[in-house]
């Protein structure tokens, strides 16, 4: 079913603070049901007290959680009469097709689907940490998820400084919480099944005082509860392994976006590489 079109838009663009930003992004990753349960599974899902998701509410012109909850079942009632979800419920001719067709339709409507979901503020608060000069930046990724730590890496590394990536195995990477404090930025990606290691290294950077930015599925990583702003992207896959597609997508918004908010600092970077990649060039005789 589709997410109503009213009560989603009030969400995802009534969050202002970063506690409001985590329950608007949690409620709506898992529309509707997340919000047919209680305030206090609802505040453990977002990883903030239960009074906060009151208040949040309470803004949004839902003085109960009562009130709110039924608006969400006159969403869904309305959505279950609709003749237009009725068709989109409708078995989809393109089930037959090819399996290379089916995965990349998959993933075209994975993208349609977190772009709908987004709620942009948390989007923002970890583009505007990459661009924050004061901080380095360091990555890091899990068994399936370290080329997307890479891939951010090379990619910021060439429009900011301070950027490096975790390499070494988690078991051996300890030795850099020695060095992490309130200067540095922690960027996490953890998906499904979540890594232990991960989160005690997130768990300890942030009693070092590091920023932690997460990027994960929409069941989200229990590093969510250490994170400034968690970015999460679905991950249905064609294979039996979950699909990266959305991360790699959002990876790159971030990318672009950092750029655009360095936009001058960034083209002289830029510049100087390729002025470096020259002279190494001439020195080699090419």
């Amino acid at each position: 079913m589709s997410p109503a079109p009213d009560l989603i838009p009030l969400l995802r663009d009534g969050a202002s603070s970063a506690a409001e930003r985590k329950v608007a992004s949690v409620l709506v990753e898992g529309y509707p049901a997340r919000a047919l349960g209680t305030v206090g599974s609802l505040a453990q899902q977002a990883s903030v007290s239960a009074p906060t998701v009151l208040r949040f509410l309470a803004k949004l012109g839902f003085p109960r959680f009562a009130d709110f909850q039924a608006a969400v079942v006159a969403d869904v009632e309305r959505q279950m009469g609709s003749p237009l979800n009725n068709l989109a419920d409708a078995p989809d001719a393109a089930g037959s097709d090819h399996i290379y067709t089916r995965a990349l339709l998959m993933q075209a409507e994975a993208l349609r689907l977190a772009a709908a979901q987004a709620v942009v503020g948390e989007f923002d608060a970890i583009a505007d940490l990459l661009a924050d000069p004061r901080l380095a930046v360091k990555l890091l990724g899990g068994r399936y998820s370290q080329n997307l730590a890479q891939r951010l890496g090379v990619q910021l590394g060439q429009i900011r400084p301070g950027v490096s990536v975790v390499q070494q195995q988690l078991g051996f990477a300890y030795d850099m919480l020695v060095d992490i404090g309130p200067r540095d930025l922690l960027v996490m990606f953890d998906y499904r099944r979540y890594q232990d290691e991960l989160l005690h290294f997130a768990t300890a950077a942030r009693a070092a005082g590091a920023r932690i930015c997460l990027l994960t599925d929409t069941w989200r990583s229990p590093i969510a509860e250490h994170a400034d702003a968690v970015l999460t992207s679905p991950d249905a896959s064609a294979s039996p392994f979950g699909s990266r597609v959305v991360a790699t997508a959002q990876v790159e918004a971030l990318v672009a976006a950092v750029t655009h908010r360095t936009r001058d600092q960034a083209r002289a970077r830029l510049a100087r590489i390729e002025e470096l990649r020259q002279t190494g060039r001439k020195g080699r005789g090419e």
